[in-house]
């Protein structure tokens, strides 16, 4: 083959390679994705946990950079704390040396083509079951055909490669040997990784080299050590938009991968690389091509282990340096003016993950049923104190109104895109219940609103509710508001047993806003309260019950239990 021809065929080999990884590891993300986001939302507070938990679920979803946005994802919700994402970063980037053992015992010592084939051929027609979990395990076999198909004609290419005695000549220049070259060759590791936004891929392009013998295998965990560095920029970018603490957890992810870099390099050429040799069987600098070749892989996956554990128990100790670092990095959004409110957990770009994104869209509405709560909360302070409140409120309570508005669409945006990535049925299903619950949650804004513009017209017009009725509506607002705390603590999960809870209250809330209207149109025949009054009273009770028919829709779609 000519050079262009080489070229073409390894540019095609690489995106087959990354098309691979991208379906088995969102396929294993729609198998496994729900238990491994329950697996982080409970995380203790003890470290070492934290870090067996990053590493298993980084191990089964065959991705660092999906853990750590994760993370990121879960610590501005306030779900894990930063102190709390530390373990499990440090677990993530020992939980991805995992693909490279992989790629190194599939990829280069087993004949690809006897795996590879089979498993398209059955990961494809497996998709045409009809069982939604046996898909998903189905298009997991498909990727990793289908990378293993992109390793082998990468490799194949590669090797064509390197029989020019011209790119031979160039390789030769680009070598780790002095403290210059190396920090170019990891800067290089870096740069790709961060184009690329996957360490698995310049892991198997550096494998490929180095097993064809076009970089030597010091040259090559340079590249692994910049690839480390590279892979951090994923869930810095998901950090943009979100909130400090999300933002310092990514911190410490780059952090950490970044001064574990540094005292490598310290100690690459005289204490590491020999000691990477020692641990892992095989010859890696042998003058037979072949078993050259046979030991350079492993090495290399042994190398990136290695760095990446010993890494962890040398920073494991000053986790609470690497947070308090951070946090200089990073200023509190704390105190900020509060007119800003807006999305906290979405940033403008969706991560490919559907996942992570509809999680973040789950905290995006819970956050948006806070904002409710405390609207109605407000509300009912001003209702019952009207003299010392009203006018500051009035104008508080519009602008959460429009905020809640805002989120609405947003948020209704966000979830059209997402719907447009691959989904599993089950999350088509979710973003669907979320589309509606967002509705229901504006709609409740503006009963709220509604019930402000009734207290201002009761206290514009001097009217005066007697005690009986401000008893009356004291007692239904408690019961709406024992609704909204129903929908805020569970809105972000599929709960089956919120319904029943849901009925209780949205049937008492209907029952005393009858019994509370006939009783109320009683005391008007009576002639015991003014009409003015009266009508304000029955508004504000056919708010107070819209409020609560909303809030049953929101909880049938928490529970599962209403097909949008």
């Amino acid at each position: 083959m000519n050079g262009l021809t080489i070229g073409i065929t390894i540019f095609g080999g690489l995106g087959l390679f990354l098309f691979g990884m991208k379906i088995m590891s969102e396929s294993l993300q729609m198998a496994a994705g729900e238990q491994m986001k329950s697996i982080l939302s409970t995380v203790t507070n003890r470290r070492i946990v934290g870090v067996f938990t990053g590493f298993i679920i980084t191990s089964i979803i065959q991705s660092s950079s999906v853990t750590t946005v994760m993370v990121v994802s879960f610590v501005s919700a306030g779900l894990i704390t930063l102190q709390q994402s530390v373990g499990i970063i440090l677990g993530a980037n020992i939980g991805t040396t995992v693909t490279g053992w992989l790629v190194a015992i599939f990829g280069f010592k087993m004949k690809i083509s006897v795996f590879a084939l089979p498993a398209i051929g059955l990961g494809f027609f497996v998709r045409f079951l009809n069982n939604e979990r046996l898909k998903q395990y189905g298009e997991v076999l498909l990727g990793f055909g289908v990378l293993f198909l992109g390793l082998d004609v990468m490799s194949g290419a590669v090797k064509d490669l390197s029989g020019s005695k011209e790119v031979m000549n160039f390789m030769s220049g680009y070598s780790a040997d002095g403290i210059p070259g190396l920090l170019i060759v990891v800067a290089t590791g870096t740069a790709v990784t961060m184009l690329l936004q996957s360490s698995s891929a310049t892991m198997a392009m550096t494998m490929t080299l180095a097993v064809h013998g076009l970089i030597d295998f010091q040259t090559a965990c340079a590249l692994v050590l910049g690839e480390n560095l590279g892979t951090t920029i994923t869930a810095n970018i998901a950090a943009v938009g979100a909130s400090s603490e999300a933002k310092r957890a990514a911190r410490v992810h780059l952090m950490f991968n970044l001064l574990g870099v540094l005292w490598m390099i310290a100690v690459f050429h005289m204490l590491f690389v020999p000691m990477v040799d020692f641990v892992i069987p095989g010859d890696p600098y042998a003058a037979d091509g072949a078993a050259r070749a046979a030991a350079i892989a492993s090495h290399l996956a042994g190398f990136h282990s290695l760095f990446n554990i010993i890494n962890t128990i040398i920073f494991f100790p000053f986790a609470g340096v690497l947070v308090a670092l951070a946090s200089r990095l990073v200023k509190s959004d704390r105190g900020k003016e509060p007119e800003a409110i807006h999305l906290k957990y979405i940033s403008t770009s969706l991560v490919s993950t559907p996942a992570i994104n509809i999680n973040r869209a789950s905290l995006e509405i819970r956050h948006m049923s806070e904002l409710v709560l405390e609207m109605f909360d407000m509300v009912m302070d001003v209702f019952r104190n009207p003299s010392d409140r009203l006018g500051a409120a009035v104008e508080e309570v519009g602008r959460m109104e429009n905020a809640v508005d805002r989120l609405e669409k947003d948020i209704s945006d966000f979830l059209v895109r997402v719907s447009q990535q691959k989904l599993s049925q089950e999350q088509s299903h979710s973003i669907s219940a979320m589309l509606h619950m967002v509705n229901e949650l504006e709609r409740m804004g503006d009963h709220c609103e509604s019930l402000l513009r009734y207290t201002r017209r009761k206290n514009d017009g001097g009217l005066e509710f007697s005690d009986q009725a401000m008893g009356q509506i004291d007692e239904i607002a408690g019961k709406v508001r024992e609704f909204l705390v129903l929908l805020r603590d569970n809105i972000m999960a599929e709960r089956p047993e919120v319904l029943p809870l849901a009925q209780v209250l949205e049937d008492r809330i209907d029952e005393l806003r009858r019994d509370l209207k006939k009783g109320h149109i009683q005391r008007l025949n009576q002639g015991l309260c003014d009409v003015p009054s009266g009508l304000i009273f029955i508004d504000m009770l056919t708010s107070f019950e819209k409020i609560g028919d909303h809030a049953f829709n929101v909880a049938e779609g928490i529970a599962g239990a209403r097909v949008f």
